[in-house]
């Protein structure tokens, strides 16, 4: 089963070229080689004079462990965030377009309540005032001892608000879906249920991929809020080496090559499973 699947992505790949042209290829490799090149020139050979500061990039080898660590930590968040934002989304999608009059409200509540409030309340609210609840609510009464974890304060607050966009991309994803679907679908005597599962959100999940890699994105980049719960994040481990060595540069530029890297993969990730599905990747400009 697993050799099927890597042979069909790597068949997909070798159809499926990355570039439209060999011009955007070209251009793709001449800006982005040339900045490379210069950034590198810079800070390694470029020229000292104007400035003494003390270049130490052999620190962020020193402290390799703890960005691996922080790095471990970043991908656990996603990873959880992601599942549960991706099946909120679906049913807040689904509520959206029903004509359950109680599950349509519900999930317009929902959108609005955890769209319009920034991430960072959210994270502290599940941090602070959830353990506050608890503590009135079970500890308190029984003398239990019921604490919150931080990753799974980060990982509600995250889910919640990512869902919520979510939820949005795939309602415009089943609004798309033509009128005569559903009319065909039950012609041939589908209820509704199944016309939902075997028509319309298969078609409805595949058309938002290229809009939902943005919230893909998102949830890699907001996780860097993380560190204000005092999740021992990637964010937290580059913190963590500047106070220590007082190499703010070098510690912050190296977490920030490796969020972009994070976010490179799923990239990555998100156009092969676009290639494997046989959607357009990109449009010629």
């Amino acid at each position: 089963m697993a050799e099927a699947v890597f042979g069909r992505a790597a068949a997909a790949l070798r159809r499926r070229p990355w570039f439209e042209t060999p011009g955007e290829r070209r251009a793709f490799v001449l800006v982005w080689g040339g900045l490379a090149t210069l950034l590198v020139w810079y800070f390694f050979f470029g020229p000292r004079a104007g400035y003494d500061y003390n270049w130490r990039w052999s620190v962020v080898w020193q402290y390799r462990r703890f960005l691996l660590w922080g790095m471990g930590t970043t991908l656990y968040i996603f990873a959880w965030s992601l599942a549960f934002s991706l099946v909120l989304g679906v049913f807040c999608g689904i509520g959206r377009t029903t004509n359950v009059r109680w599950a349509r409200a519900l999930s317009v509540g929902y959108v609005e309540i955890f769209r319009n409030i920034p991430l960072l309340v959210q994270m502290w609210w599940a941090y602070f005032g959830l353990q506050q609840i608890v503590n009135t609510t079970l500890n308190e009464p029984f003398g239990l001892r019921i604490l919150i974890p931080s990753t799974f304060a980060c990982i509600l607050a995250l889910s919640l608000y990512t869902g919520a966009y979510m939820g949005e991309v795939v309602r415009s994803g089943i609004r798309s879906i033509p009128r005569g679907q559903w009319e065909a679908a039950t012609s041939t005597g589908l209820s509704r249920a199944q016309a939902w599962r075997h028509v319309v959100l298969p078609q409805a999940l595949v058309i938002v991929i290229p809009p939902m890699a943005s919230e893909v994105l998102n949830i890699v980049k907001n996780s860097a809020i993380a560190m204000t719960i005092a999740i021992t994040d990637l964010m937290f481990y580059s913190q963590k080496i500047e106070e220590e060595t007082f190499a703010g540069f070098e510690a912050y530029t190296a977490g920030t090559l490796l969020f972009l890297l994070l976010t490179l993969l799923c990239v990555g990730a998100i156009y092969l499973v676009q290639r494997l599905l046989g959607l357009k990747v990109r449009t010629a400009g």
